[in-house]
Order: structure tokens, then sequence, then C-alpha cells
């Protein structure tokens, strides 16, 4: 059921060529992700009021590390670009017991002048 509810999420993204994913079912159980010149390690928790996520990433332009932290709640579905990155967006979903993080590289056949 679990995997059925990852795949629809990640069915029902934006129309930007979908690149590297990370799959989190289990809280405290880390995984990492390459994107765009990006590694960044990523683990959720429970916390009140939901998952709380953590990623800590670097990017090719940056040797420090830097920590995102956000509150997921079941049904959440964000998407944002990070500092120093601006060829790759992520997007963090999650459903049920699942969160789902995907990094997304813009197409550039959507981009019009």
């Amino acid at each position: 059921m679990k995997t059925i509810l990852t795949a629809a999420a990640i069915a029902l993204t934006s129309s930007a060529a979908l690149a590297g994913t990370v799959t989190l079912d289990k809280a405290a159980e880390g995984a990492t992700l390459h994107e765009a010149g990006i590694d960044m390690s990523l683990y959720w928790t429970e916390a009140e009021g939901g998952f709380e996520l953590v990623a800590t990433y670097v990017t090719d332009e940056t040797a420090e590390p830097a920590r995102l932290v956000m509150l997921l709640q079941d049904g959440d579905n964000v998407t944002f670009g990070l500092p120093d990155a601006p060829d790759a967006t992520f997007k963090f979903i999650r459903t049920g017991d699942v969160v789902v993080v995907a990094g997304h590289t813009p197409r550039a056949d959507l981009v019009s002048n």
C-alpha cells in the first residue's frame, strides 16, 4: 500500500523532469540524494504535529554544510530551491508514513522568451 501511495504522489508532481528520488518509510532511517551538484543527507523523526524532516546538504559552490528542518503533516507537498543551487528544485512529499524527497531539474522546453 505504501508503495502505491508513493508512486501516486510522484506521478502527481509537476511536469519538471524527475531526477534523483529518495523514499523514507521509517523514522530515523537516513538516505542520501545527489542532484545538480548538491549532496543531501535526509532523515525524519516523529514530532508533535507531524514528521520533522532534517536535510543536511552541501553544494558545489559551498564547502560549509547547511541544514534544513521542516515539519511535514500527512498530505503535505512542498517544492523550493536552495541557495547556491539555481539549477534544481526539491519536492518534499508526505503521504501517511512515507516521505519522498525528489530533485527536479527544470526542463529547458518549459522556458519561453
